[in-house]
């Protein structure tokens, strides 16, 4: 069968952390290493059917990975996979349990803080910054609306602790934001 890559990020020592669908529309997460060696994984608890698996989003320094697994209910719960390949799953509290719902990573930084958003039960999109040990503190953007599908929706975060994304207001309109430490 088929198989898709999509490459997420590459670290300084040149690791890729990766994306490949299978012939059944199920995703797996790729670890390709400096040396050319890859290593398929999948998450525990990610489901096995069309639009489910285990997706990469990002990978610092340190080779630890980022990422959503798509459960068997189609909703989505966030991950880390320490370099040792040990995985570590998580969710904000108030994630929505409905399909589509959830929680998204979207980026790891150097220290090991994981950034993203998480869609609550009404599909308003909350943010939420994971420590390296693993506490979760979950934030809104001053100004951002509350109906479905509009909220805080961070992307990138540095460091020294920055987050920056955007935030979609009351009239669907979105705004960029940046979050000090």
């Amino acid at each position: 069968g088929t198989i898709v890559f999509a490459v997420a990020c590459l670290n300084p020592a040149g690791a890729i952390a990766a994306t490949s669908v299978d012939a059944s529309d199920v995703s797996h997460g790729v670890l390709r290493a400096p040396d050319g060696t890859m290593a398929v994984f999948d998450v525990p608890g990610a489901g096995t059917g069309p639009g489910q698996g285990t997706l990469t989003f990002g990978i610092n320094q340190e080779g630890t990975i980022e990422g959503a697994y798509i459960d068997p209910s189609d909703v989505s719960h966030g991950y880390v996979r320490a370099s040792d390949g040990t995985i570590t799953t998580f969710d904000p509290p108030g994630i929505g349990t409905g399909p589509g719902q959830g929680s998204v990573p979207q980026n790891i930084n150097a220290p090991g803080v994981v950034a993203g958003q998480y869609f609550d039960a009404s599909n308003v999109i909350h943010g939420f910054v994971r420590a390296t040990q693993g506490a979760i503190t979950t934030f809104d953007i001053p100004g951002a609306g509350t109906g479905p599908f509009q909220g805080t929706v961070p992307l990138c975060n540095n460091p020294a602790g920055a987050i920056t994304g955007n935030y979609i207001d009351p009239n669907d309109v979105s705004h960029g934001f940046l979050r000090s430490p």
